[in-house]
C-alpha cells in the first residue's frame, strides 16, 4: 500500500527546527521590519494556492497556535483558466484540513476587463483587492496578509525601472501598506526557500500556467531578464533586499519630512528647503489631494518656476490637480 500522507503541520512543534526557525524569522521581520506585532492578530491570507500563499498560509498558522492568533483565507477564483474550478476546491480542502476558515468569491474577470475597458491583470487586481477589502469589513480582521516573496520584489524593480519610478519607490512594493491594511511577510523571502519549506513537509501546491504567458510583463521580467541579472550577479537578490531595506529607511525619512505640508506651501518653507525636499513637498501636498500620479518632469517644472518667481505660473497634474505659483508660495488644489 502506498504511504499514508503526512499530516499537515499546525503549530510550531508540528514543524522540524529549521523549518520552526524559518517561520519565527518571518514573525521577526514583520515587527522589525513592518513594525506589526503578530500575537493575538486576526490575518486573512489572500491565497490562491500557489507556492508563496500555501507556505505563507502554513507559516502563519504555525505561528498563532503559537501566539493566540486568528488566521483565515481568502480566495478569488478568476475564471480565467479551465482548472480554476479544481484550484478553488484543492483550496477549501487544504484549508478545512489546516482548520482554517476560507472565503471564495467567484469572479469574470474577462468579462469584468471587457465591460470596463480595462486590462485583464488590471482587472483581476482590481477583483482581488474588493474582496479583500469586503474581508476586512465583514470578518473583523486587522490585515490581509500577501504572498509576495524576494523573487516578486526583483521583478517589481525591474517593472518600476521600465515605467521610469523615482526613488524610493524604485525599490519596490511596500511590506505594509496601512491604507489598505495589508501586510507582505514573505518579501525579503526567496521563493526557492518556499518551495523548500513545502517540499520537505510534503505539502503539494498548484501551478498556475498563466506564469509563464509572455502576454504578461511580469512574465517576460521573470523569463528575459532575471535570468541574464542572476548570471550577472548571482547575489541578485540579496542586493534587491538591502536596496529594500535602504528605501525603506528613506520612505521612512522622508514621509516625517513632509507630514505637516497642506494645500499651500509658503516661501518662508521652501526658502530653507533642500531641492530634494521641495520635490517630495509638492508631491506630498497633491498626493494628499487624491488619486493621481504625480509626473516627475511636471514637478521640476514647477520647482524651477517658483525658483525664478514666476507669480501665477499654473501646472496641472493627474487626477485634476493643480499647482499654482503664487506671491506667498504655491498653492494645490483639486477638482471634487
Amino acid at each position: 500500500m502506498p504511504n499514508a500522507p503526512r499530516p499537515l503541520p499546525r503549530s510550531l512543534q508540528d514543524l522540524p527546527p529549521r523549518w520552526a526557525h524559518f517561520c519565527l524569522g518571518i514573525e521577526r521581520f514583520v515587527a522589525d521590519d513592518l513594525g506589526v506585532k503578530l500575537a493575538g492578530k486576526r490575518l486573512a491570507v489572500g491565497f490562491s494556492g500557489g507556492v508563496d500563499s500555501t507556505a505563507l498560509l502554513l507559516c502563519l498558522r504555525c505561528l498563532a497556535a503559537r501566539s493566540g492568533g486568528r488566521v483565515m483565507a481568502a480566495h478569488l477564483n478568476h475564471r480565467l483558466r479551465p482548472e480554476a474550478d479544481d484550484d478553488a476546491r484543492w483550496v477549501a480542502d487544504l484549508c478545512a484540513a489546516l482548520d482554517v476558515p476560507c472565503v471564495t468569491r467567484v469572479v469574470d474577470v474577462a468579462s469584468l476587463a471587457a465591460g470596463s475597458g480595462i486590462g485583464i491583470e488590471e482587472a483581476g487586481r482590481e477583483a482581488r483587492y474588493a474582496l479583500y477589502a469586503d474581508v476586512l469589513t465583514d470578518h473583523g480582521v486587522d490585515f490581509v496578509v500577501l504572498g509576495h516573496h524576494l523573487d516578486d520584489l526583483a521583478e517589481d524593480v525591474l517593472m518600476r525601472l521600465a515605467r521610469g519610478t523615482a526613488w524610493p519607490g524604485l525599490a519596490g512594493m511596500p511590506g505594509r501598506d496601512d491604507t489598505r491594511r495589508l501586510l507582505r511577510p514573505l518579501l525579503l523571502t526567496p521563493k526557492a526557500e518556499l518551495v523548500g519549506f513545502l517540499t520537505d513537509l510534503g505539502v503539494p501546491w498548484r501551478e498556475d500556467a498563466t506564469n509563464a504567458d509572455q502576454r504578461w510583463s511580469r512574465n517576460r521580467m521573470r523569463a528575459s531578464l532575471m535570468p541574464l541579472l542572476l548570471r550577472e550577479n548571482p547575489n541578485f537578490l540579496d542586493s534587491m533586499a538591502r536596496l529594500w531595506r535602504v528605501a525603506e529607511a528613506d520612505r521612512d525619512y522622508w514621509s516625517g519630512q513632509t507630514a505637516a505640508v497642506g494645500e499651500h506651501i509658503p516661501d518662508a518653507t521652501l526658502a530653507v528647503a533642500h531641492r530634494a525636499l521641495r520635490l517630495r513637498l509638492y508631491k506630498a501636498a497633491l498626493d494628499r489631494l487624491g488619486p493621481g500620479q504625480a509626473l516627475a518632469d511636471t514637478l521640476f517644472a514647477l520647482d524651477r518656476a517658483w525658483q525664478d518667481r514666476r507669480t501665477g505660473a499654473l501646472f496641472q497634474f493627474p487626477g485634476e490637480k493643480t499647482a499654482v505659483v503664487t506671491g506667498s508660495g504655491v498653492v494645490f488644489s483639486a477638482k471634487h
